[in-house]
């Protein structure tokens, strides 16, 4: 005989995350479980996120975003600029799980900023800012600058490498992270720029959706 309703478990809503970060907190879990549900939500009215994407948002996006942590080790204080950010990936789940950092989203789309930033004043992050602005415009200085799917490679260093302040506020050195797939060798064959470091994240989380997905690290200073 089944159960009834009200006495079964409720469904885990973050599963792939539990498995591969088990050291997060109940907390952290807990913001995430909310960031993807507010996602959700907003994507109804907002295209944040491909609308066929948003059955695999846990790991084509947030589970994808985190991967970073596995790198990236933030001083208190470290400033990260998020840029071309769109549904809030990877600067929302990353600000979770580095409160003492300061995070910037910026994106030129100001109905995305508007649905980023109401996410982030309902999970309460008060160390997230959100810019609507073109990278080119802005005239704050970050030791980090992250990107995900946001143009060809040479295209995006040559917008943020100028928003960089060299230095150390983390683990690896200030610069750019970028999130890319197996094309990266081919846009900078023109180029005399070399990432410093590059990251199979297949290596870090074993499925299929991950061969072929990479992140690289540009030290700053940063020139094409």
């Amino acid at each position: 005989m089944l159960p009834a309703v009200s006495t079964l478990p409720e469904p885990d809503p973050l599963p792939l995350v539990r498995e591969h970060f088990p050291a997060l907190t109940a907390e952290q879990l807990a913001q995430l479980g909310r960031l993807t549900a507010l996602i959700r939500a907003q994507n109804e009215r907002v295209n944040l996120i491909s609308r066929k994407d948003v059955e695999h948002i846990e790991e084509h996006h947030l589970l994808h975003c985190l991967t970073a942590t596995r790198v990236l080790r933030l001083a208190a204080g470290a400033r990260v600029a998020d840029v071309g950010t769109g549904g809030g990936f990877p600067g929302l789940p990353l600000a979770i799980l580095y409160p003492h950092a300061r995070f910037t989203l910026v994106d030129s789309v100001a109905k995305k900023g508007r649905a980023v930033f109401e996410v982030a004043e309902a999970l309460g992050l008060d160390n997230v800012h959100v810019v609507t602005e073109r990278a080119e415009k802005l005239r704050e200085r970050f030791d980090y600058v992250l990107g995900r799917a946001v143009t060809a490679l040479p295209e995006f260093v040559g917008w943020t490498a100028p928003l960089l302040h060299p230095g150390k506020k983390g683990e690896p050195a200030n610069g750019i992270l970028y999130f890319k797939g197996t094309l990266w060798k081919e846009e900078l064959a023109p180029h005399a720029l070399r990432p410093a470091s590059v990251w199979d994240l297949h290596d870090f989380v074993p499925r299929p959706y991950f061969e072929e997905k990479f992140l690289l690290h540009f030290p700053a200073p940063v020139k094409l």
